[in-house]
């Protein structure tokens, strides 16, 4: 089987190479167009999911409040009850009936308890309190005989049962789902002297609709939402509207977790939590169905765009290719003509001389070549060379530095005369670093004669690059005569400017200072824009890194400077503050009475 793979996978890497370069190129983009095509599907499946994971946090922290205002609003009720059965007026009143037959004093006793459940009914009907309801021995009170009436009397019977069994403990009755309230009772006993005989037993019916629906509007999120109350499999309380199914469905729901559901046509996003101090099981339901047709278009929408992308970037994939490949191939068709018809070299429709891409150079450079195979060819070589070396030694001959120096003279008057001062201070400047590089030959020079040539070179250069190129000079006033090699600073300006105008397009800082440091003069060329490699001298002088171009004059740099003044003097590169920084280490040396004074601190 092993085998069989790898036999598979060497042809399909054999077919691949033997395709045509157009069909490679459009493979590698189908390739990366479908893996982005399969990025942004799973990118979309994560942010669905991101967003209902968003989605239960924010109905599960409303419902968590929700859970606990509803739990502090039924101990409020339980509270309530409490301050009932102390209540010395009421303990007063139902003792007078419990022990007396006279009419006129369960009259009184009748209107004193009515008084006082009024008062404490307008002060608890915030809390979902629906009436309150305190029977005796002879007859009974309630707040709202309207409400009472309505409610079912079998519910009213079996809390009672459940009150007489709470023995003056606080007992919660529900409705099985039948209705949407909550009995609280409890048997009221005697304090007097201790007695705790039953005299009446209270009721207190909490409208669990108004109080849900009541305190979730204030927070709500979305304009529906359906609640469910249940104590374990038991329905105590499900907004109206929701079907019986779907309660049964909701109520297999596991506790703080979230379920997209889908019942009768309808998808709700369901989200469960409890209810503090008593267990019961609270849970929201949020009708789904806009937001999932709302995300199912959207994803519709963006898979016909990015099909309808893959199709357009196919297409233009296709015909870039194909104008790309075409000048290639109308290149192997020249290659072969010239290679077949004795060097003759077929003229193309299309002009690539005024092309600087890589095709422009390649056909140019092929014109070229074919160009001087064919001089090569029709010439005699070795008289060709001949005639070459005599014209260069005769050239040689005739061109001298005074030649040059007349040449630029005639240039600089030119300019004058012509009032281009641009020109003429080029003309100057040229001069003056061609005189010093072709007419001295020194060992040392003064630090003015080094100056003179960067002011010359820096004037060509700020005439090229106007104000991209910043230039500042550091120069102590006792250190202008000190002597030093020529042909040392000019060269770091030039690296720093050439490689710091290299690497970025925003103006570049070139800064030259001279001090003394400690019992040296410390030279440094510094600029921005550029960084020197890591040990880069070292690596030049172990062979580690061939020599070429800027490398041999740093070399030259350092190994004068060290021959003159010892090992311990010379070139230092290193990088500060994102600048490339040359330093050279000389002694303190100037010329006195054509001999020179020094302190060498260098040698050791």
């Amino acid at each position: 089987m092993k085998k069989r793979a790898e036999t598979l996978k060497a042809k399909l890497l054999t077919l691949f190479k033997n395709l045509s370069l157009r069909w490679k190129i459009f493979f590698i983009v189908l390739l990366n167009v479908v893996s982005l095509l399969l990025f942004s599907l799973i990118g979309f499946t994560i942010l669905s999911k991101t967003y209902n994971e968003l989605l239960y946090r924010s109905i599960a922290g409303n419902l968590s409040f929700s859970a606990n205002t509803i739990s502090a609003n039924l101990k409020d009720v339980e509270r309530l009850s409490s301050i009932i059965l102390s209540t010395p007026s009421i303990q007063t009143s139902l003792s007078a009936i419990h022990e007396s037959d006279d009419a006129v004093v369960r009259s009184n006793a009748n209107r004193s308890i009515n008084t006082a459940l009024s008062s404490y009914y307008e002060t608890f009907r915030q809390n979902g309190v629906s009436y309150i309801v305190l029977y005796n021995d002879a007859f009974s009170n309630t707040t709202n005989w309207a409400a009472y009436e309505r409610t079912d009397s079998a519910f009213i019977h079996n809390a009672l049962e459940n009150a007489a069994a709470g023995d003056g403990a606080v007992s919660w009755t529900t409705g099985g789902g039948s209705t949407s309230g909550l009995f609280l009772g409890r048997n009221i006993r005697k304090i007097e002297a201790l007695d705790f005989s039953t005299i009446g037993r209270l009721l207190i019916y909490v409208d669990t609709d108004r109080l849900i629906n009541t305190i979730n509007r204030s927070f709500q999120t979305f304009d529906t939402g359906y609640y469910i109350l249940a104590d374990g499999p038991d329905t105590i309380y499900s907004s109206a509207g929701l079907s019986k199914d779907l309660v049964t469905q909701t109520l297999q729901l596991e506790d703080d977790t979230y379920q997209t559901l889908r019942v009768d046509n309808h998808t709700y996003f369901a989200v469960s939590s409890k209810i503090p101090y008593y267990d019961w099981r609270y849970i929201s339901l949020i009708p789904f169905d806009s937001i999932i047709h709302s995300i199912g278009r959207s994803a519709k929408i963006i898979l016909g765009i990015m099909v309808l992308g893959i199709l357009i970037a196919l297409a233009l994939t296709q015909w870039l290719i194909y104008s790309i490949l075409r000048h290639f191939n109308a290149l192997i068709v020249k290659m072969d003509g010239f290679s077949k018809n004795e060097l003759t070299l077929e003229q193309s429709a299309y002009d690539y001389s005024v092309r600087n891409d890589e095709i422009g150079r390649l056909h140019q450079r092929f014109d070229r070549m074919a160009t001087r195979i064919r001089t090569l060819v029709d010439t005699n070589y070795k008289n060709e060379l001949l005639r070459k070396e005599a014209q260069i030694k005769a050239l040689e001959s005739q061109i001298n530095p005074h030649f040059l120096y007349n040449t630029l003279e005639s240039i600089n008057w030119r300019a004058k005369a012509s009032k281009n001062a641009e020109i003429s201070m080029m003309a100057e400047s040229l001069g003056t670093l061609l005189r010093s590089t072709l007419s001295n030959h020194e060992s040392l020079v003064e630090l003015d004669y080094e100056l003179e040539l960067v002011r010359a070179y820096i004037t060509i250069q700020k005439i090229r690059f106007e104000d991209r190129l910043d230039f500042v000079s550091l120069v102590a006033d006792d250190l202008h005569h000190i002597l030093m090699p020529p042909l040392t600073i000019q060269p770091l300006i030039e690296n720093a400017i050439r490689y710091g105008m290299e690497e970025m397009t925003e103006t570049c800082h070139v800064e030259l200072l001279v001090r003394h440091e400690d019992d040296k003069v410390l030279i440094r060329v510094k600029n921005n824009g550029s960084v020197f490699e890591e040990d880069l001298l070292e690596k030049l002088r172990s062979r580690e890194k061939q020599p070429n171009g800027f490398g041999i004059g740093l070399m030259n740099i350092d190994q004068r400077i060290r021959l003159l003044f010892g090992d311990a003097c010379g070139l230092e590169l290193k990088n500060e503050d994102d600048c490339a920084t040359a330093d050279i280490h000389i002694p303190f040396q100037v010329k006195e009475n054509q001999s020179y004074a020094e302190t060498d601190h260098c040698r050791r």
